[in-house]
């Protein structure tokens, strides 16, 4: 447990990217000291329903007219990075900021339980797509650029932070890599803000498109996917 607790320690220390080293000190050991909670869901649940259903819904499905994310079955690791991230202003979000803000969403026990609980529901069913048109070039650029960390079938990896993408909205998966691409989220490995600089619209478009299509994986929990051993095939932007 410890060793593993390590590993994740520098996993995440490597993510943080913020311009302030305190910052990323108090970030760090926020979400070390969430993930040593032990989860309560019944508590969980409660945060979850009394701050975050009026946006992201009952169970968890966002909303894509609002260009809102699901939230459900998402990475307990995942969730917990953004919320610290969100409070720390490190990703930039004024509602958002608001909500984390929150005396019940600040502590790190709290933080583990709304995390942990988002893991235990169902993934969207129905998630938006696009139009469909796209679908062969978004599953190459897929899985040349982005499924050794967000895994083939879009669970994530939770050894990593990585957030699953698979059963989240169209608008919100392209509104997202814009928005990286552009630079307008600081945690986040540069490498990765390069690659997305490089593709076009039509190219980002066919990613979020293809991505939004990915199954669902087990029941109840998705199931976070090993990174492979090596990358996938190459594609050249």
């Amino acid at each position: 447990m410890q060793r593993a607790l390590l590993t994740l320690s520098i996993s995440i220390a490597a993510m943080l990217a913020s311009p302030a080293a305190g910052q990323d000190v108090r970030s760090t050991e926020l979400i070390e000291r969430a993930l040593q909670a032990k989860p309560d869901t019944s508590a969980g649940k409660k945060i979850y329903n009394e701050h975050c259903t009026t946006c992201h819904g009952a169970r968890g499905y966002g909303n894509a007219e609002q260009v809102i994310p699901a939230l459900a079955g998402q990475l307990p690791i995942y969730v917990i990075k953004q919320l610290v991230d969100l409070s720390e202003r490190s990703r930039t979000s004024a509602d958002m900021h608001r909500i984390a803000a929150r005396k019940p969403l600040t502590t790190p026990q709290a933080l583990r339980d709304i995390a942990t609980y988002l893991g235990t529901l169902d993934p969207n069913p129905k998630p938006e797509t696009g139009d469909g048109a796209q679908l062969a070039m978004g599953k190459r650029y897929y899985q040349g650029l982005c499924a050794y960390c967000h895994g083939a079938q879009g669970g994530g990896n939770e050894a990593h932070a990585t957030p699953a993408l698979r059963r989240q909205h169209y608008s919100y998966l392209l509104m997202q890599m814009r928005d990286l691409s552009a630079d307008h989220r600081y945690s986040v490995d540069i490498e990765i803000v390069d690659t997305l600089r490089q593709l076009s619209y039509d190219q980002l478009s066919a990613i979020a498109d293809y991505a939004s299509r990915l199954p669902m994986a087990g029941s109840s929990v998705v199931d976070s996917e090993q990174r492979p051993s090596q990358p996938a095939q190459s594609v050249t932007p």
